[in-house]
């Protein structure tokens, strides 16, 4: 199967995370109203849901750029770098905000369902360990940029 190029796997997966970026975005909007439709308190609710669900439409749309540079045939190029690079600094971000609810699950709420204070604690470091495969994929793809930019140069 083809990686690169208009009908390669790049392209699916980007209209894929455009399509989460989406409905991702609709749901941030309508939010205070499905909770309210549902019975949830609103203010304790978007301390927690809010500021992740931004960083994570940020960290799709940093991916949908990514993708689009594969759409193009040019996986190898500065640009993506930077973008890898900002992507690791976002899921750095969202990690803290994990660690952030987490803490505040624990010591303001006093919750005591573990499969929950699991799963935030599972996502704080789900989001760290992503932040340092990010960083070190971009620093690879910085390296094959510049063999290619050498490359280039002697032929």
């Amino acid at each position: 199967m083809k990686i690169t190029g208009e009908s390669g796997l790049g392209d699916i997966l980007k209209k894929f995370l455009q399509v989460c970026f989406w409905v991702g975005s609709i749901v941030l909007i309508f939010l205070p109203f499905i909770l309210q439709r549902v019975g949830l308190d609103f203010v304790s609710s978007c301390l927690v849901i809010y500021p992740n669900g931004v960083v994570l439409l940020i960290i799709t749309r940093k991916f949908i750029e990514l993708f689009e540079s594969l759409e193009k045939n040019n996986p190898f190029c500065d640009e993506n770098v930077k973008l890898l690079k900002t992507t690791g600094a976002f899921a750095i971000i969202g990690s803290v905000f994990w660690l952030l609810d987490l803490i505040g699950e624990v010591v303001l709420v006093k919750s005591e369902d573990i499969v929950f204070l699991v799963t935030l604690g599972f996502l704080c470091v789900l989001f760290f360990g992503v932040s340092i495969a990010l960083y070190i994929l971009s620093e690879l793809l910085k390296e094959a940029t510049e063999y290619k930019k050498e490359n280039e140069l002697t032929i």
